[in-house]
């Protein structure tokens, strides 16, 4: 039997020296790092934190008096109305700004497979022509993270109520069940963030594989996931084999980059450093040093804007070979025409028509 992960490799190997160095386009890069740079900003959005409320009141005799006064008279403060409606706009200003970062990281990730299935890269035209699968997605990540709150709170549920029974005093003669309750607690915890991780990177897998499949047939983005879980019933062979294959190759990849980017970045301090000094001692002999120093401010915000694109740049090879590994392995284990740009016969003439027309029946 063969494992399409393992076949899958070399063919990504071959699409990504053919995308990013036949030839090499520095404009192609720098735009294919911009994609990589907005899809991880909102990347953050598919898990989520919620904060967990106890039914029975804790035993706060404990506070000094004077403290839960200071806090008494500034929350006070805090509701009046000005305060309260600036509290209001500063967190719906936050709330916009995180949908919108969301939702341009998720129209993204349709952009970037298309990108690299036409090996032709525009940013603009793609983002226009998918927002709508982008909005899709978007509520899908919304769902997704509401089911790990839920998965998240019915696994702490006996942590709480545990925690709630040695608050009113129930931890046996001498405190035995002081430090019990803690090492088993903190096994608790470690074997709950596994579990968050192990159920986030399965269901995003499914979904980084349900985007191609929405893309290149009659599907939203929510028909195309539930096809990829129909025939993962089918063939989950393969899937698990995928899972483990691709997580030795992250492993691989995150290697090779981290190798390449210490030595770029050794370069980039290197210069940056010689360019800082040239730059503080030429202007220490015009300006005094608080002038210095003010003139000094905008420089280092740029140096540090550009270490963090120059990470990305440097990075951004790993992404395009794992998403074409990722592309290799679905045109494969699954019944979707992907028109990649290496494809025989492809009509590239007409390859809007071609594209909208690769449609497969729904599962």
């Amino acid at each position: 039997m063969s494992w399409y992960v393992v076949d899958a490799v070399d063919r990504a190997v071959e699409r990504t020296k053919n995308c990013l160095f036949q030839p090499f386009d520095i404009l192609k890069w720098i735009k294919l790092t911009i994609i990589t740079l907005l899809i991880g900003a909102g990347g953050s959005f598919d898990g989520g934190n919620g904060s967990r409320y106890s039914g029975s009141q804790p035993d706060s005799s404990w506070v000094p008096q004077s403290f839960t006064d200071m806090l008494s008279t500034y929350y006070q403060h805090l509701i009046s109305f000005p305060e309260l409606i600036l509290i209001i706009g500063v967190l719906a200003l936050i709330i916009l700004f995180v949908v919108m970062l969301g939702i341009i990281s998720s129209v993204m990730e349709f952009v970037f497979v298309e990108s690299l299935v036409r090996n032709d890269v525009r940013i603009l035209k793609y983002f226009k022509r998918y927002l709508k699968k982008g909005i899709y997605l978007f509520a899908l990540r919304i769902l997704i993270a509401l089911a790990i709150l839920i998965f998240i709170g019915i696994l702490i549920l006996p942590f709480l109520l545990g925690a709630g029974i040695m608050s009113n005093g129930m931890n046996g003669p001498g405190g035995f069940f002081v430090p019990l309750f803690i090492i088993f607690g903190m096994m608790g915890f470690f074997t709950l963030l596994f579990l968050i991780i192990l159920f986030s990177g399965i269901i995003n897998s499914f979904v980084n594989m349900a985007i191609p499949v929405s893309l290149y047939s009659d599907r939203n983005i929510f028909s195309a996931l539930s096809g990829v879980l129909g025939h993962f019933r089918r063939d989950w062979q393969q899937i698990i084999i995928y899972w483990i294959g691709r997580l030795l190759l992250g492993i691989a990849v995150a290697i090779v980059v981290v190798i390449a980017a210490v030595i770029v970045l050794l370069i980039f301090f290197a210069l940056i450093l010689i360019i800082d000094i040239i730059l503080y001692f030429g202007l220490s002999a015009i300006f005094s040093d608080t002038t210095v120093w003010i003139l000094l401010i905008p420089v280092l915000v740029v140096e540090f804007i550009l270490f963090i694109l120059l990470i990305a740049f440097v990075g951004m090879p790993g992404e395009v070979f794992m998403k074409y590994h990722m592309l290799s392995f679905l045109q494969k284990w699954y019944p979707v025409q992907i028109p990649m740009f290496d494809t025989r016969n492809r009509p590239d003439s007409h390859m809007d028509e071609w594209l909208a027309g690769s449609v497969i029946s729904n599962d």
